[in-house]
């Protein structure tokens, strides 16, 4: 059988039973790949850049906010979805450069709402 490139690359932070649960479920998805892991404690920025992840998920509530700011410092392009299992909801972060113009500015918030 013939390897084909997912359509969506998964890079996965976390150490929970809820991550490792989370990995597999994503595992068979045919369509996503994870394509690195690791714990929440200790974020390997280097690990991220070798992967090339179209997004990061975190799984993993105690630091998801640090962890989220710190992510869109250095990767503004990736969206990064904050997954935690007390929470019937995920959110989803994504950073997006907006021209310095009111019609930049008013295109963006247009965007966020369709």
């Amino acid at each position: 059988m013939e390897e084909t490139e997912a359509d969506c690359r998964v890079f996965l932070i976390g150490d929970s039973l809820f991550t490792e649960t989370l990995a597999q479920m994503l595992a068979e998805a045919e369509s996503v790949q994870v394509v690195g892991t690791a714990v929440s404690t200790v974020l390997d920025k280097t690990a991220v850049i070798q992967t090339t992840p179209h997004v990061i998920i975190i799984a993993d509530s105690g630091q998801q906010q640090e962890i989220s700011t710190t992510l869109l410092t250095h990767f503004p392009g990736t969206p990064i979805i904050n997954a935690d299992l007390n929470r019937d909801y995920v959110q989803v972060i994504t950073s997006r450069r907006v021209g310095t113009r009111r019609a930049d500015l008013l295109t963006a918030i247009r965007a966020l709402v369709e």
